[in-house]
This record gives C-alpha cells, sequence and structure tokens, in this order.
C-alpha cells in the first residue's frame, strides 16, 4: 500500500473497543477506517472467557480502585446496561443469570465475545466502514488538509492517511519488553505473558507524541497467578492455567514467608507477585478450599475443572501432604525456608524479605492461615502474568484525550480497558470497560468531525 487517502474517523486497534467504536461511527454515516497491526482481529478480547463485568456502583468502585478515574467510572457504571442490551440485541449468546462477586465485588453477563466480536465486524463492513490489517502507523502529524495526517507502514511501502478524528484503541503495552522496563521497571523482565502479543505500547506512543498526558500508575497491569513452570502455555489454555481462587489459601516465598493480604483477590496478588524478587511462591490449600474454589468454574458457563490436577500434568513443581508439618518438609525439598515455613503456618504473619519492591499491596493477615483446615493439603508453585497493563492514555468521560495542559486534544479518543485510569492496581473488568467506552468514542468521533 503506497500513496495517500483520506477518511473521518481512524480507529487504530481491532480489539472490542476499536471494533465498537468503529462500527458505532459507521453506522452514524461517517466514514471510518480501522487499522489493526496484526493479520488477525479481536485481540485480546477474542482470548477472554467471555465475562462482561464491572463494579456495580460507584461505592464500590471508589472501594477497589481508590486511586481510580472516578469520573470516568461512574459513566462506565452508568452506561452498562445500555452496552449490556446492545450485545443482547445483536442476537448472540448472553446468559440470562447474572454472576455476581466476580472478583470478589463485581456484577456481570457471560456472553459469546468472538460471535460478538464477528457481528461487529460485519456490521462495520454492512455500514461502509474499511478494516485493513497488517498496518503499522509510524508517526501521526497535524495535518493542513484535514486534523491529522498518519504515517502508515506496510509489507508495500509507506502511505498516508488523511484523518480529522483519530480513537486509541490499542490495548496496553503488555507485548513489548521494552516498554515493560520503561513502565514496569519493579516488574521482573521475563513475566508471562497472557495475552495477544500485538499490544507493544503503539497506541500509548503515538498519544503521547501528539502531546497526551497520561493517567493512573502504568506499572499496574491485569492478569492472574500461573501455575510453574508451565508447558503448552497457548491462547487456548490460559484461563486452564489460571489459578483463581489464590484468596482461599495463603502465598508463601522461598524464604517461608507470606507477602501480601491474600484475602484481597487473585488479580491483585499476581501483581504483588510480579515486584517480588524471584517472581515466584507456592499457593497452599486445604483439600476442601481445592475440591470447591479450585475445581469450580471461575465464571458461568466456563466449566469445571481441578486446577491443581491440570497444573501438576503440565509439570508444575508441587506438594501433597497429610499435615501441614509434612507440607513443610516436602516445600523444605522444593527450596522453601523449612524452619520459617513452621513459623509462618503456625501464625508468623512477618513479611517476606524478599518483598522489598511490594507496593500497593497490604500485609498477611493471620486470619487467613484459619483456611488450612482440613488434610490433605496442596502447594502449588506459581507465577505472575500479565494480560492488559492499566493506566494508559489520560481521557476524560467522554474519552477525549486530555493533554499534559489539561485540555482535551481536538479529534483525537481513546477507548479500551487499558486507559483513563479507571483501572489502576484495582481492576474493575476488561470487556465491559472496553465496550462501553468504545461506545462513547465512536459517538464522540462522529460529533467531532
Amino acid at each position: 500500500m503506497t500513496g495517500q487517502w483520506s477518511t473521518e474517523i481512524v480507529v487504530l486497534g481491532g480489539g472490542l473497543a476499536g471494533l465498537r467504536a468503529a462500527s458505532v461511527a459507521a453506522e452514524a454515516g461517517r466514514r471510518v477506517v480501522l487499522i489493526e497491526k496484526r493479520d488477525r482481529l479481536g485481540g485480546s478480547a477474542a482470548l477472554s472467557a467471555g465475562m462482561f463485568w464491572t463494579a456495580p456502583d460507584l461505592e464500590s468502585y471508589r472501594a477497589r480502585v481508590p486511586a481510580g478515574n472516578v469520573a470516568l467510572g461512574e459513566r462506565v457504571i452508568s452506561d452498562y446496561d445500555a452496552n449490556l442490551d446492545a450485545i443482547r440485541r445483536s442476537g448472540v449468546f448472553v446468559s440470562d443469570q447474572s454472576t455476581d462477586d466476580v472478583m470478589g465485588f463485581g456484577r456481570g453477563f457471560t456472553f459469546d465475545v468472538k460471535a460478538y466480536l464477528g457481528h461487529l465486524e460485519e456490521r462495520l463492513l454492512k455500514a461502509g466502514g474499511e478494516i485493513r490489517t497488517g498496518l503499522r502507523v509510524r508517526a501521526i502529524e497535524p495535518s493542513a488538509i484535514q486534523r491529522y495526517r498518519l504515517v502508515i507502514e506496510s509489507d508495500e511501502g509507506e502511505a498516508n492517511l488523511e484523518t480529522n478524528a483519530i480513537v486509541f484503541a490499542t490495548g496496553g503495552f503488555q507485548g513489548s519488553p521494552g516498554a515493560r522496563a520503561t513502565w514496569m521497571p519493579d516488574v521482573g523482565e521475563d513475566i508471562l505473558l497472557r495475552s495477544n502479543p500485538g499490544s507493544t505500547g503503539d497506541g500509548l506512543r503515538l498519544a503521547s507524541e501528539l502531546g497526551a498526558a497520561t493517567a493512573g500508575d502504568l506499572g499496574t497491569f491485569y492478569g492472574h497467578l500461573i501455575s510453574h513452570p508451565v508447558s503448552g502455555f497457548i491462547p487456548d489454555r490460559f484461563m486452564l492455567f489460571s489459578q483463581y481462587y489464590s484468596n482461599h489459601g495463603i502465598l508463601v516465598a522461598a524464604d517461608g514467608r507470606r507477602f501480601a493480604d491474600e484475602s484481597r483477590g487473585d488479580e491483585l496478588l499476581n501483581q504483588d507477585l510480579a515486584e517480588l524478587d524471584g517472581m515466584r511462591a507456592f499457593l497452599i490449600v486445604d483439600h476442601e478450599t481445592r475440591s470447591t474454589y479450585g475445581a469450580s468454574e471461575p465464571f458461568a458457563n466456563f466449566g469445571r475443572l481441578d486446577r491443581f490436577e491440570f497444573a501438576v500434568e503440565h509439570g508444575a513443581r508441587h506438594a501433597v501432604a497429610d499435615t501441614l508439618d509434612a507440607l513443610a518438609v516436602a516445600l523444605g525439598t522444593l527450596g522453601v525456608d523449612e524452619g520459617q515455613l513452621r513459623r509462618t503456618l503456625a501464625g508468623d504473619v512477618g513479611v517476606s524479605t524478599l518483598a522489598s519492591r511490594v507496593s500497593g499491596s497490604e500485609p498477611p493477615t493471620a486470619a487467613q492461615l484459619g483456611l488450612l483446615r482440613s488434610g490433605p493439603f496442596y502447594a502449588l508453585e506459581v507465577q505472575p502474568a500479565v494480560t492488559f497493563t492499566l493506566g494508559g492514555i489520560a481521557i476524560d468521560a467522554a474519552t477525549r484525550v486530555i493533554a499534559a495542559s489539561g485540555s482535551p486534544l481536538d479529534g483525537v479518543f481513546a477507548a479500551g480497558a487499558d486507559i483513563g485510569g479507571l483501572s489502576n492496581y484495582g481492576y474493575v473488568g476488561g470487556l465491559a470497560p472496553a465496550h462501553i467506552t468504545g461506545s462513547i468514542a465512536g459517538v464522540e468521533a462522529v460529533a467531532s468531525c
């Protein structure tokens, strides 16, 4: 592709947020081009379990994300029902029964996310929108013809695309070791990637070059604890290896100590472990937890799975013993300080000496030890993984990108789960925020043209 062409709205990124924004804008009668640098659409949404959830109310949001973007959080919560209805009207499967207490506080519904992504693509094309895959945006410049000129590269060459509005929907920077080193210096460089590999920070870079500010703590991210070592860690198995139930046990580092309050939830423990020297810990649970929470459906219609057994079958280091004393001996042979582990299991809640880098977490509590009631007891080595980064491009509640000066950039918007500081260490969903902000951005981009 060479030469120059023009449109009214460009959407960068072909995940759920980008497809929703582009289809909304195209159906409003605007000329829309969606650009995806990979050869396929869907992004990390296509790899998800299809849970459309977020905080049920502003009070819950504030409690979970005390440093979050309250105005944006309020908008996402208020627009939730209308966006859920839009998915239902598409005709794809949406559960009748809500799932409550998602991540310990949220509420949502499962839906066929892959079918819905296909539905949005079909709507976009039917409305006259264009989809271009395999294209890379090298730069965005002011234009004398329209507002912006995008310099685009492909295997065929370079081209310029003139546009009046831009929607960034590019999914974070988790796929770039360099960007992680810059924005997440306290996280180990070899952290496991639990997402599509195409989200490498292009949107954040391009928006920043236009003068956009950032929001929230870009060192925080969403993901789940994964067994270690792990074999066959492919997209279809990302959720199978995830140990969602870690809040029902304790986590101990190699020095035999705990490093955080496990009751707060797996997605927070995942971030805490990422800042622990070595990024490894053993998750210890009792038989009741393994046979209930460890084998239950994390989301409706997901299916039951013994996650401990699955992890062990795929190479995870582990130990099983009838008593906690015997478990301490077994973990001692796996490199854990046996003497300190015994003291930890007896009630010592001192914080691991390997946890000097952990920020934002809360210290372990004695109450959590009360969950280790009935043998046999199980220990599984786990590691952190990143699905997408948090914080991101600064936006207001209308998804307008905010410059460092505090003013919105003319005709520039951003959508997704990784923008605006909506989630900020605390996490309030991926699919619902992506769809909702995509809906808003599509409407606002149309209005700006």
